[in-house]
């Protein structure tokens, strides 16, 4: 809201004393501070300069704050050993923060400047149904894009689809070869039936029918080439991708951009990277040993074997693929693709497509290519922005892999969901022994759960607003569940705990929304803040000064999180903003206040966090309810 303001103030207040008394350059921040006693804001900048002019820091410090020049909304402070203390006055605190609405606030967190970004995230093998651990990419992802483009960033979200490599060929091979209808059975979804059926059989079947085995190989080489396989294969693949992104509506995210693999493998791209790399030194012909015929890249990291580029069959590496793309995001090369709209229901959603198409849309040339994908891959994406790196004559353009740690089951929540856990205490998945749970089925089991409370609690509600209300609760559990945690932190996710009402969980969260929202509806008249004679004497008591001030922080909060790539920032700020609103609920009445202008200010604070948490809410992904 209006603290970043003030802390702008205070910075540029302080650098100019620096300057106009020849103090040295030096970095310094202005932090909050932790004891409400010394003020809202601090510096310890006398500390940084004590050593380079040789003088003790509270003289320092009185000295700057002799100097320092503010208007009756800041008062500057020292306080030993030679800290600057930075005091808001309430008053302009109070009043701005409750005045400040979302147009405003985008304003004040435009740090993006129209800067273009491509964000890639989810990119699931379309083979299988999405399962938990790509649910957590899926939230990470369309967080960060809310939180990217709510802060002035030109977005371009892609999920893209290996349709090419082992997996899919697993697919293909079971249904040419091993005798798999096209059909699912008991009206499963397609990508559940691929995966769950197809996928994990096949696995199986390779290690009793060696035949199978090499038309896997053959369907592989088949991929990377224009025949009647690779049709099949896109036919099959598309199937299964549209019903992953039923699953991906389903959870609230979208994608502006779908990039297919084989079209990288047939466009140009990969002729101009090889000749790239090879001009550079960066590849090298292997024409001896083991890998006698194929293309590597040498790295520089230490304990990092070579990694084969194309293999000696003429085979690519899922790598080089990489490479071309990553390279195309950031415009080492150029636009390699054309684009069409993917589905006709949803003409806002577009493909790559090598075919000649009237869409001039140019999604290459961005100053920055996000890349999220799980800590496994963090080896391989060094690689590949070193090689980057190497040929980029832009150093503005940067390609960027945020990582993130996996999700494993807890023992309770695998019994649920059906799996075996002997006696492990964590249950890890794995795709080829079957051992994943796909996010529909979670949210099913979640909704059914969620659905019979809703119902005991709203008996007089139709079934449709039953349905609905529980689906939204079912989603906002998953998401916050796995967005609360830092990227680097493995969860171990639990059904029961992402359920309760109360403590760190999305219905928590959606409780003190409607909490709120029952206050306004049963309240007779809205109030207008200019109709409020110093509103902020009517909200002086401790948990409402700390509501406020929390509020007025709204803007930093975005801003930090998004610098910092951490949708748990905000995740974590809106659940400690939803316990002081709750404090202020059980220590200041509202409805029942006797005095008029006390009611009429907290009332007026009401909303105002109402309004504030629904901005948060849209941030997080996570559908608002008036009751639930």
């Amino acid at each position: 809201m209006i603290f970043k303001k003030y802390k702008s103030i205070i910075k540029e207040e302080v650098d100019k004393v620096l300057q106009e008394n020849n103090y040295p350059k030096i970095e310094y921040q202005i932090k909050e501070n932790t004891n409400p006693e010394f003020g809202e804001l601090y510096t310890n900048i006398p500390f940084t300069l004590s050593k380079p002019i040789k003088k003790n820091p509270m003289n320092i410090a009185e000295d700057i704050q002799k100097k320092l020049k503010f208007n009756d909304s800041i008062l500057a402070e020292v306080s030993k050993p030679g800290y600057i203390n930075f005091k808001i006055n309430y008053k302009n605190l109070c009043e701005e923060t409750l005045k400040t609405n979302v147009d405003q606030l985008k304003d004040s967190v435009n740090i993006g400047k129209n800067q273009k970004i491509i964000l890639e995230h989810t990119s699931v093998n379309p083979n299988k149904a999405l399962h938990i651990g790509h649910a957590r990419n899926l939230f990470i992802g369309d967080t960060l894009a809310r939180m990217l483009r709510f802060t002035g960033h030109d977005l371009t979200v892609m999920n893209y689809i290996d349709d090419s490599g082992l997996q899919v060929a697993d697919i293909i091979v079971g249904l040419k070869y091993a005798g798999f209808n096209e059909i699912p059975e008991d009206d499963m979804k397609f990508d559940e039936y691929a995966g769950d059926k197809i996928y994990v059989k096949m696995n199986e079947l390779y290690e009793t029918r060696k035949e199978l085995v090499e038309k896997r190989e053959y369907v592989l080489k088949q991929l990377e080439k224009k025949s009647e396989i690779r049709q099949y294969a896109k036919e099959i693949t598309n199937k299964i991708l549209k019903a992953q992104l039923e699953t991906a509506k389903r959870l609230g995210a979208e994608y502006d951009l779908l990039v297919f693999e084989s079209d990288i493998i047939f466009s140009n791209g990969w002729k101009e990277i090889f000749e790239k790399m090879k001009d550079e030194n960066i590849i090298k012909l292997e024409k001896e040993g083991e890998l006698n015929g194929a293309w590597i890249v040498k790295t520089t990291f230490k304990n990092e074997t070579d990694k084969v580029i194309i293999r000696s069959d003429g085979t690519s590496t899922y790598i080089a693929k990489d490479i071309v793309l990553a390279a195309w995001k950031i415009g080492i090369i150029d636009e390699i693709f054309n684009y069409k709209v993917f589905d006709s229901q949803n003409n806002k959603l577009l493909s790559s497509t090598l075919n000649k198409t009237d869409n001039k849309t140019k999604f290459t040339n961005n100053s920055k290519a996000i890349t999220l994908i799980d800590a496994r891959q963090s080896r391989l994406q060094k690689i590949i922005k070193e090689i980057l790196n190497r040929f980029n004559e832009n150093k503005d353009r940067t390609y960027e892999h945020l990582s993130y740690e996996v999700v494993s089951l807890s023992k309770g929540t695998a019994k649920t969901l059906g799996i075996k856990t002997e006696d492990k205490k964590i249950i890890q998945m794995s795709g080829r022994k079957g051992m994943y749970i796909n996010v529909d089925n979670t949210l099913n089991i979640i909704k059914n759960k969620v659905y019979e409370e809703t119902k005991l609690r709203n008996s007089e509600k139709n079934e449709d607003w039953i349905r609905n209300t529980a689906e939204i609760i079912s989603v906002a559990s998953f998401r916050y569940e796995l967005l609360k945690n830092d990227l680097n932190k493995i969860i171990i996710f639990d059904l029961e705990n992402s359920l309760r009402l109360d403590g760190e969980t999305g219905p928590y969260l959606l409780y003190t929304f409607a909490r709120a929202t029952s206050i306004l509806e049963k309240a007779k008249n809205q109030p207008k803040i200019e109709f409020i004679e110093d509103i902020h004497r009517h909200l002086s008591l401790q948990h409402e000064i700390e509501l406020i001030k929390n509020m007025s922080k709204i803007d930093l909060i975005i801003e930090e999180s998004v610098i910092n790539m951490s949708p748990m920032r905000i995740a974590k700020f809106t659940y400690n903003f939803c316990n002081l609103f709750n404090s202020f609920y059980e220590k200041s009445p509202v409805l029942h206040e006797e005095d008029k202008d006390i009611m009429n200010a907290r009332l007026y604070l009401v909303n105002s966090f109402k309004d504030s948490l629904e901005i948060l809410f849209d941030l997080l992904g996570i559908e608002y309810l008036k009751r639930i």
